[in-house]
């Protein structure tokens, strides 16, 4: 009698506050629902719709830490819906595209002082391109060498992407889109040779094998997954706004993950209440539908 009391109390304060109680209806179903944070560049020196201050960084983190999420990395994410693991309730990844120097210089930090951990989205040519010119160090503009990537990742809260290695442009194809006139065996062939060139570099450079994908201009296609599989990618991010529901012994429920792109320009607890709002309602559709 008394837990259902307590139960009804709850309820009641959900109605009125006008949202479904989250926790529990999470906890005892077999999914999650994934939140997944956009970033790019990090800078002091500007911001805009992808570039936010190293204090905007610092401020989503620790309200997004405050309203209850919990910092989580795409491995693990895979892993669950492997039905390999387990995820906390309101499992939070922080992603960065592009592998922009910055993000070690500025954001890593942060990460470590508040107890978070992320994925960095690399760009191959990008990457090569910093190493080979020795203009490595400059936030402003340099990207990520591999032996800042090595850097990161012996921090142990660093996750490494995909972002392939020359594919992010608008041309002659938009990110991993099919060229006109291309058939299925080439497209294939195009996509199988750019994605793996990254991932035997990053290996070699770096002695690890990525799984985490993110597309380019959250552009994808059904070559493009059947590419990523073949390469034992497991998790791959879009640019779709919202929230993605993974369910444990569904590898598939974490392929194309969305993400909310935040904005350098926004106010911290406006994309906060944008992405409880995804939250909230997808477990209410969630909960409803694995209701009997």
């Amino acid at each position: 009698m008394k837990k259902f009391a307590a139960v009804l109390v709850l309820s009641l304060l959900a109605i009125c506050c006008g949202f479904a109680v989250p926790c529990a209806a999470e906890e005892e179903q077999d999914f999650r629902i994934v939140t997944a944070l956009m970033y790019h560049g990090v800078l002091k020196s500007r911001q805009g719709e992808y570039i936010v201050s190293p204090a905007r960084l610092e401020e989503d983190i620790v309200n997004f830490k405050n309203a209850g999420y919990n910092f989580v990395l795409p491995c693990q994410v895979a892993a669950y819906a492997r039905g390999a693991g387990s995820l906390p309730r309101k499992p939070l990844i922080l992603t960065f595209d592009d592998g922009h120097y910055n993000n070690a210089f500025y954001a890593l930090p942060l990460l470590q002082k508040h107890g978070a951990c992320a994925v960095i989205n690399v760009i191959g040519a990008f990457s090569a391109f910093s190493a080979s010119s020795g203009d490595s160090d400059n936030p402003n503009y340099s990207h990520l060498t591999w032996d800042n990537l090595n850097h990161l990742l012996s921090s142990g809260i660093i996750e490494l992407g995909n972002h392939t290695y020359n594919m992010h442009k608008y041309f002659p194809r938009f990110g991993v889109g099919r060229l006109g006139g291309e058939s299925d065996g080439e497209y294939y062939s195009a996509l199988f040779k750019d994605f793996s060139r990254l991932h035997e570099t990053i290996r070699e450079k770096c002695g690890y094998d990525m799984t985490t994908f993110a597309f380019p201009f959250g552009k994808y296609t059904e070559i493009a997954e059947q590419v990523l599989k073949k390469l034992g990618y497991t998790l791959t991010f879009t640019c779709n706004e919202g929230v993605t529901k993974v369910t444990s012994g569904s590898p598939s429920s974490c392929f194309y993950v969305r993400r909310i792109n935040m904005d350098g320009r926004a106010d911290s607890s406006v994309l906060l209440q944008k992405a409880e709002g995804y939250y909230r309602s997808a477990l209410r559709q969630s909960s409803s539908s694995s209701s009997p």
